[in-house]
């Protein structure tokens, strides 16, 4: 019996030994197979992009096995610039103009599609039937030479109306524009969604005359209006992670169809993301939003009309000139 304790005990040891060495292995293959995410950084404008992407953004949807979404609301559009010039987003939303001075600029960022056209509408206390009324008058606008001004004297300057001829006057943002409407120390002026519906919840008077969207289409004979509103994605990025980015940009169009079915619930998604407007503004000003995802391959024609515009009035407003076809992403 003495002679078997030693081979009991040698037996243990290794049997312990083994299954030490057992675990040991398993563990470290299972260390070896975990995956670590991947972060992917997309930057939002405040305002009608962030109720857009509001549904996806709060839920967290899971999009691809691998990553992990990180939603950044910029509430400023000088944070945007910054931030996308430095090439810090993979995925952002910015206005159309933006998108191709980011392009010319640093050569990594194409256009993958929109989340919504023109949201400007020209409004009125006074008894105005259209833009040819608007000559001798005055009139409000912000950004003096920025894509607003722009777009107004392009669609005037179609329409036979000399933009001379009436008496512009620009403030800077649309916050501070709002203010001298509402008040009535100005009568008439250009004003975009949702800032509209604030405008006419403080001043019943205001009037919608005509929404530059509708007049952008019937005078550049476009389906859809021009692109207000656009999805920038990440050169280098998109290119490693095409199978991911389709899979984005269809739960982009399912997050603004929700937005535009389900008014009250998006407004709430848009605050808890950190939006600046009231569920209720929001609820209101989407029936005027133009709220609609649409893929590049789809809207090629009206970005490349829109640019042409933009640089036919001020090469500046599209980095200095017109983006060529690398602009446009279309997934392989």
């Amino acid at each position: 019996m003495k002679k078997l304790i030693p081979v009991i005990l040698s037996m243990a040891l290794g049997s312990t030994f083994l299954m030490g060495c057992t675990k040991s292995t398993q563990e470290t293959s299972k260390s070896k197979t975990q995956v670590v995410s991947k972060e992917v950084k997309v930057s939002i404008p405040d305002g009608l992009p962030s109720i857009a992407i509001a549904k996806l953004a709060n839920e967290n949807t899971h999009i691809q096995e691998g990553y992990e979404i990180k939603y950044t609301i910029e509430k400023t559009p000088e944070n945007l610039s910054t931030s996308v010039m430095k090439q810090e987003p993979d995925i952002a939303i910015v206005p159309s103009n933006m998108a191709a001075i980011a392009y010319n600029k640093t050569s990594n960022y194409q256009i993958a599609g929109s989340v919504g056209n023109g949201s400007f509408y020209l409004v009125s206390t006074k008894n105005i039937k259209g833009f040819e009324d608007l000559v001798g008058g005055k009139v409000l606008n912000s950004g003096k030479g920025l894509t607003p001004d722009i777009t107004v004297q392009s669609v005037l300057t179609d329409k036979g109306i000399d933009p001379a001829s009436i008496n512009f006057d620009y403030v800077n943002s649309t916050s501070e524009l709002i203010p001298l409407l509402a008040t009535g120390k100005a009568d008439t002026g250009f004003v975009p969604e949702p800032a509209l519906t604030m405008l006419m919840n403080k001043n019943p008077n205001i009037k919608i005359i005509k929404s530059l969207n509708d007049e952008w289409k019937q005078t550049k004979k476009s389906k859809d209006g021009y692109p207000q509103s656009t999805i920038i994605v990440k050169s280098d990025f998109a290119k490693e992670n095409q199978e991911f980015i389709g899979l984005f940009l269809n739960a982009v169009s399912d997050s603004v169809d929700f937005a535009n079915i389900n008014g009250s619930d998006v407004g709430d998604y848009a605050k808890k993301l950190g939006a600046s407007v009231e569920p209720k503004i929001i609820n209101k000003s989407l029936e005027r939003a133009n709220l609609k995802f649409i893929s590049i391959k789809d809207s090629i024609n009206d970005y490349k009309n829109y640019y042409q515009n933009l640089f036919d009035f001020d090469a500046k407003s599209v980095g200095g000139k017109i983006p060529d076809e690398g602009i446009y992403f279309i997934k392989e």
